[in-house]
């Protein structure tokens, strides 16, 4: 099962002991997100305690003992991941693929150099 929050999704395993609970996924996609402990305890109606917990968990589970370790190693494992990335990509590509760059390459004014091209064009030096 899938869950997503803020653009993050998380995988949440219906196995015992392998991934993520439901619980510690709610967390740390929230954590990933850049939420509070007492922001994702508010948002998910729980005591911050509660939420204290289950990112503990999470850690043990994924073997780190800070919140951006967590978040890394969770990516790595692909347990979570950022969506919003892929949106971004997929215009990027889709961008360059019709080469629509190109207006954004192109300056209304001269450069500084092609203003002096014109000054010594003029003076005759």
């Amino acid at each position: 099962m899938e869950i997503m929050h803020d653009g993050w999704t998380a995988e949440v395993s219906d196995e015992r002991g392998k991934g993520l609970t439901l619980s510690e996924a709610k967390a740390l996609i929230r954590l990933a997100s850049g939420m509070t402990q007492k922001e994702i305890a508010k948002s998910v109606a729980l005591s911050p305690r509660t939420v204290r917990g289950s990112l503990e968990r999470a850690y043990y589970r994924l073997g780190v003992t800070k919140a951006a370790a967590a978040v890394s190693v969770a990516q790595a494992r692909g347990w979570i991941r950022y969506a919003g990335k892929v949106a971004v990509c997929g215009l990027l590509a889709l961008s360059l693929a019709t080469g629509t760059n190109d207006a954004m390459r192109r300056r209304s004014q001269p450069h500084r150099l092609t203003k002096r091209e014109v000054e010594v064009q003029m003076y005759g030096c």
